[in-house]
């Protein structure tokens, strides 16, 4: 823009010299055009502006990861001359997977046409992604000024992890726990559904003292939120890398890692309780039962983000224990994990577990987390490989807790 200033102002001194120099109606015009061409082209320049109108059109809001969509970006022109040019600068995706920022389009649209470009991929990493025009402008015919749009609209697109299913012919969970639960059921206040025998680790708070001086054994609540819970799956997702598409890729590996196990879990017709951070780093707790609890906890872990370092498992652990009872196999999934962070593990979830499998998608199994689950003997130590998770699953399930 600034050769093109140059320009104007070299051709208006020159226009100026001739008309001194030649004191004519014929220069004085030229001279007069000269001077006033620029002011009509910013007057339509601004007009321009003001009847120009951007739209961003996906082709759909919720995708799979490495599934092709389409952005189209429209530019309405309702004004009577062309805008030429126009340079729209957004964040896009591209066919190899990545999201570009600063991408530019440079446009020419027609008087009273509309002009459409389509930005054609993929994403590779599951989350929420806002693509769209982040800046647009609009140069006047002589390319000495310049008008931004306000109004630059966005997109938001959420990429959804994929769908891995389990061998059916492989059980997560035995039926140790169904076979613990006594049948008995109570016509009281409701604040438990069912009990069960006395196990180690259990709170004595929750004994039925009657009816364990009736049957002269110890008896325990066991309350409807706790009935279901066939298994527990920890997901931890915290950064291991100072790589950003490196700590995308191991929490994608741990999500789709535990929504494979969920997944199996239910087709067994049991409950899996998953414990995971919210978008603000808080625990939280969803039990999944059904095939629509299956669908629900695949948009949740679509948009859960990769905290930073610091808290991991051991920390979600803490919120496990009130859904074991003694017999569950609890599933930890995270990135990374050490020996103390897994035997801070154990200590907060204690005895009141079946087993423990520990899955690991960002970084290897080290000398000292081998050990400590070796020590422990109901704790296995497994490497997922993100390229093959189902494979990496099945290799664990071959060992029985």
């Amino acid at each position: 823009m600034a050769r093109y200033r140059a320009l104007y102002a070299l051709l208006w001194i020159g226009s100026a010299v001739f008309a001194l120099s030649y004191e004519s109606k014929l220069t004085f015009v030229l001279f007069a055009g000269v001077t006033v061409l620029p002011v009509l082209s910013l007057v339509f320049m601004v007009l321009s502006g003001l009847l120009l109108s951007l739209e961003v059109l996906p082709d759909m809001n919720y995708v799979g990861k490495l599934q092709d969509f389409g952005v189209k970006v429209k530019v309405v022109n309702r004004f009577v001359i062309p805008v030429s040019p126009m340079m729209i600068i957004g964040t896009f995706h591209d066919r190899a997977g990545s999201v570009i920022e600063g991408r530019r389009l440079v446009l020419s649209i027609a008087p009273l046409r509309k002009s459409e470009y389509v930005f054609d991929g993929c994403i590779q990493c599951r989350g929420e992604y806002v693509l769209g025009i982040e800046h647009a402008e609009i140069f006047d015919l002589l390319r000495i000024f310049r008008f931004r749009l306000r109004k630059t609209p966005m997109c938001r697109i959420v990429v959804m992890p994929r769908r891995i299913m389990l061998d059916e012919t492989t059980a997560l969970c035995t039926d140790d726990y169904d076979s613990s639960i006594t049948k008995i059921s109570f016509m009281e206040s409701g604040s438990f559904a069912s009990v069960r025998q006395y196990k180690d680790g259990d709170l004595m708070k929750n004994v039925h003292w009657k009816l364990s001086a009736k049957h002269d054994e110890l008896i325990v609540r066991q309350s409807e939120q706790n009935l279901g819970s066939s298994a527990v799956i920890i997901t931890d997702l915290h950064s291991v890398s100072e790589m950003e598409e490196v700590d995308l890729r191991a929490a994608d590996a741990a999500v789709e890692t535990a929504l494979a196990l969920t997944r199996k879990i239910i087709s067994d017709g049991r409950t899996a309780v998953n414990i995971y951070r919210t978008g603000d780093a808080r625990p939280d707790v969803f039990s999944a039962a059904k095939p629509e609890d299956y669908e629900q906890l695949l948009a949740v872990y679509s948009v859960i983000p990769v905290t930073e370092a610091g808290a991991g498992a051991e920390a979600l652990a803490a919120n496990a224990a009130e859904y074991l009872t003694g017999s569950e196999p609890v599933f930890i999934i995270t990135t990374e994990l050490d020996g103390d962070n897994l035997a801070a593990v154990q200590n907060a979830i204690g005895k009141s577990c079946g087993g423990m499998r520990v899955y690991l998608t960002g970084a290897r199994p080290d000398a000292a987390l081998l050990a400590r689950a070796q020590a422990s003997k109901n704790t296995s130590v497994w490497q997922i490989d993100p390229e093959d998770i189902s494979l990496s699953l099945r290799n664990s399930m071959d060992h029985a807790l």
